[in-house]
């Protein structure tokens, strides 16, 4: 009897560069078959004079957010280091973050090959985390103008609060149209902290109410969180 193929566990990856070269990190993140990314603009926290001083980049950052298979993690950062070099101080940076849930649309588009996973499969990948997680960050791409709409949503279903981000999808070597389903280029990003007993329930009002069959074509994926101040 044939062994079940293992269903790909994900990072995700938050790449922050200076904005001089988000061209070259938009070329590796094609090159690499990367499907879909999402990039905010963001601004340095250090003063110019001082950037200027030490030889370091440009307050002007880019935030770019995009999924891997954890096994391609380590020679993809090495990848990018060299095509990007960003072991130069003042380049960039880029992390991997462990996903702790991802809805069934955005699982499917990583993995086109594959069978389409139900949202149980995808939710039995986190049961190896540590038990010291006690919380979640869901994060919602939507079309611009779904926010408050979803927002809603998750307090009914338990949520507290949320914020707003604004930002672009990205698509290298696609158009705008995935699964015959058109997608504004144009997104907004709602990221909200909840309990994590309290994570699947939210992820699924939203997806039922403003997933990828709904105007706002919401995709939900959601972030460990370990510790927390303030909520």
């Amino acid at each position: 009897m044939q062994e079940q193929k293992k269903r790909e566990v994900y990072r995700c990856l938050v790449i922050i560069t200076d904005s001089h070269i988000r061209e070259r990190l938009c070329e590796f993140l094609a090159d690499s078959h990367i499907p879909v990314y999402y990039q905010m603009h963001g601004i340095g926290t250090a003063s110019s004079e001082w950037l200027e001083l030490c030889g370091l980049g440009s307050i002007q950052k880019s935030i770019t957010l995009c999924f891997i298979p954890n096994e391609r993690k380590k020679i993809l950062l090495a990848e990018m280091n060299q095509a990007l070099s960003l072991h130069k101080k003042g380049t960039g940076i880029a992390v991997s973050i462990p996903m702790n849930g991802m809805q069934g649309f955005l699982y499917k588009l990583l993995n086109e090959h594959t069978a389409e996973s139900d949202r149980d499969d995808v939710e039995k990948e986190v049961k190896k985390m540590s038990e010291t997680i006690t919380h979640a960050m869901i994060l919602v791409t939507i079309n611009q103008g779904y926010s408050d709409a979803v927002m809603n949503t998750a307090r009914a279903a338990g949520a507290t609060g949320g914020t707003i981000l604004k930002g672009l999808r990205c698509s290298p070597g696609k158009s705008a149209v995935i699964f015959g389903i058109t997608i504004q280029e144009e997104q907004e990003i709602v990221a909200i902290v909840v309990p994590k007993d309290k994570k699947t329930e939210i992820m699924q009002a939203i997806s039922s109410a403003h997933g990828m069959d709904s105007p706002a074509h919401g995709v939900a994926f959601s972030l460990p969180v370990d510790g927390i101040m303030g909520l």
